[in-house]
């Protein structure tokens, strides 16, 4: 081996007959042999900077030609190491999944622009594997949650070693409004604080809030900002309007769960231009989807609306505010004619309670047909 050192670092730099010998033994111990030749070789402080060029090159072609027992063992062997050649690093670390995992876990060589790289073109697996490095910077960890996959954040958020900025946590509350699996996990984190716990406690299930209260003094005014503040981060990040997110009937469904979703929210919430979170409250209370609420909204003579808010319970005046907000919904035209108001009221008066659930079951069976 020592044999070995010296031709590369003498004369004749691409002589590389010592390392194809080695690099054509197909047994376990000439891949062992390799491995650690390649490794005790970088660890050579008295290589200049072009020879490590040369012999990089050299390595990366005999690397591109090897098994992939042998670029396994390399991976394994150069995975925490800072005097290997950055290139031969990047190579590996979008190898497939057994022979990345080592360097994408420990490799200080890769940076936040490879690591990026990575996530976005690469699988899941190798996602999963830097999600749980020791550091991970705010830029990548983003990077891992957009990925919206649930494993690589279950990966993240379990990673105890890695710390979570707050604007990762938050951007984390969001995933767990869908994604049940990671609220307990997520609660639990050590970065958690009141800030955080009073944005999660609207995310979280009913069993885990008790959890939340018992660590934490919250308070129901800051409960109720946090929720509002939740609801216009997602109202704006909807594309338009009108758009109901997943996310937005999450909180929909919580909010129902505390018996909270009243005419009187839902008049709110139309008033703040929320009109894709008023259709996700409307359909939580039908039990219908957002589109059934869009078509309800949007036909002629709002017969169908009148009938979904009355069955509802919503008082005459209630409804008359919602008829009135949610004109937009309708046409886009938030100016209101008249006769329509009237004519939507007068239906409203001729509805029988004993009719409702009949009516709004049969309009919903011909809009499904």
């Amino acid at each position: 081996m020592d044999t070995l050192f010296a031709e590369v670092r003498g004369v004749n730099i691409l002589d590389s007959r010592q390392l194809i010998d080695l690099a054509q033994d197909t047994t376990p111990a000439g891949r062992n042999r390799l491995a650690q030749a390649v490794s005790h070789f970088f660890d050579e402080q008295q290589l200049s900077a072009a020879e490590q060029r040369l012999a990089s090159d050299i390595l990366l072609s005999l690397i591109r030609q090897a098994e992939i027992d042998l670029r396994e063992a390399l991976s394994t062997i150069l995975a925490a190491q800072t005097t290997v050649p950055h290139e031969l690093i990047v190579f590996l670390a979008n190898d497939v999944e057994s022979v990345a995992t080592p360097v994408l876990l420990h490799s200080p060589l890769l940076n936040d622009i490879d690591l990026m790289y990575i996530i976005a073109t690469n699988k899941r697996e190798h996602a999963q594997a830097i999600a749980k490095r020791e550091r991970l910077s705010p830029m990548v960890t983003d990077k891992l949650i957009d990925t919206h996959d649930p494993a690589v954040i279950m990966s993240l958020i379990d990673n105890q070693r890695a710390h979570l900025q707050k604007g990762s946590l938050k951007k984390l509350i969001k995933v767990a409004l869908v994604s049940e699996e990671v609220q307990a996990p997520l609660l639990r984190r050590p970065e958690v604080d009141a800030d955080i716990a009073v944005q999660l406690y609207m995310v979280v299930s009913h069993a885990l809030r008790s959890e939340l209260t018992s660590r934490f003094n919250l308070q129901n005014h800051l409960i109720e900002q946090a929720v509002d503040n939740l609801i216009q981060e997602l109202s704006n990040e909807a594309h338009g309007v009108r758009i109901t997110t997943p996310e937005m009937m999450a909180i929909a469904k919580r909010l129902h769960e505390r018996n909270d979703v009243t005419a009187d929210m839902m008049i709110r919430t139309l008033r703040r231009g929320q009109a894709g979170f008023f259709m996700a409250l409307f359909a939580i209370r039908l039990n219908t989807s957002p589109e059934t609420v869009r078509m309800m909204i949007q036909r002629e003579g709002g017969r169908a609306f009148v009938l979904g808010c009355k069955s509802i319970g919503m008082l005459k005046s209630e409804f008359a505010s919602i008829f009135l907000l949610s004109r937009g919904i309708r046409s886009g035209d938030k100016i209101v004619d008249q006769r329509e108001l009237a004519l939507a009221l007068k239906h409203f008066d001729g509805l029988k309670d004993h009719d409702l659930g009949r009516l709004l079951q049969a309009w919903i069976k011909t809009q499904a047909a």
